[in-house]
């Protein structure tokens, strides 16, 4: 059997979201009312989504997360149920059932209707009202798969599209810019008295003179010594002119080839 989940949902945002801002998108995601967004940010656990499998739930919680809300994911069994840390299925504990009373104890004084305490909720505004939450509910899971199945239906608005919502309000008022005049082009559009003053600075150069052209202006300690390197030429003597100086060939016998078995073509 797969994995069963309920994406439940406590009022928790974001970060630092902005309440409103959140409330706005989980409406708008949901496309839910007034009295049910009220539901959702009481502080009480809502499951937004019942008995889904993991794909499913991660998606919704993907969708809240992107509008500004936290949610968690809680494993239910089949029948919707909590499961513990062990998988197994939490019920809720039964009222204990009251002791029996002795024989003998006499029977309690019958309640006076003045004395009966009223009724909280009509069985009819009880049936109303589990009615409207039903449909809450379906209303919300409808929105949340509809959501789903557009996450793969991207589409890129034409240019000059308004992507964020318009609020509804008076125009903005526009700025009074009477008193704003454009200078002409390359005018220095700061004030004498805005520029920043930096004084001069004043170089004393009286120490300071040019040597004539020509001058060595190294001092003899700031000179690169090189020491000359000494050529040995007594081995090499200067040819007479047109002498050849290509190198000496070594001089070998002429071959005479025997040739007396050729003969020409006619």
């Amino acid at each position: 059997m797969s994995e069963l989940f309920n994406v439940v949902f406590s009022g928790e945002v974001s970060g630092r979201a902005d309440p409103a801002v959140v409330r706005a998108n989980v409406g708008k995601l949901f496309n839910a009312s007034e009295a049910v967004l009220d539901k959702l940010f009481s502080g009480q656990p809502v499951a937004v989504k019942k008995m889904v499998d993991r794909a499913t739930a991660m998606k919704v919680r993907a969708m809240m997360k992107q509008a500004g809300a936290e949610t968690r994911m809680v494993p239910v069994d089949d029948q919707g149920r909590p499961l513990d840390a062990g998988g197994a299925a939490t019920a809720t504990p039964a009222a204990p059932a009251p002791a029996a009373a002795p024989v003998s104890a006499p029977a309690p004084a019958p309640v006076t209707p003045a004395a009966a305490k009223p009724a909280a909720e009509s069985m009819a505004d009880r049936v109303k009202r589990m009615a409207e939450e039903q449909l809450r509910q379906e209303a919300a899971q409808a929105a949340v798969a509809k959501a789903a199945e557009a996450q793969g239906n991207w589409g890129v608005a034409p240019a000059g599209t308004r992507l964020s919502p318009v609020d509804a309000g008076p125009p903005p008022v526009a700025p009074d810019i009477s008193g704003i005049v454009l200078a002409p082009s390359g005018s220095d559009v700061i004030a004498p008295n805005e520029k920043p003053y930096i004084p001069p600075v004043q170089v004393d150069i009286s120490a300071i003179n040019l040597a004539p052209a020509g001058t060595e202006v190294l001092k003899e300690d700031e000179r690169e010594h090189v020491v000359p390197v000494v050529v040995d030429l007594s081995g090499i003597s200067v040819a007479e002119v047109g002498a050849p100086l290509d190198e000496i060939r070594e001089e070998k016998p002429l071959v005479n080839p025997d040739i007396s078995y050729l003969k020409l073509a006619e």
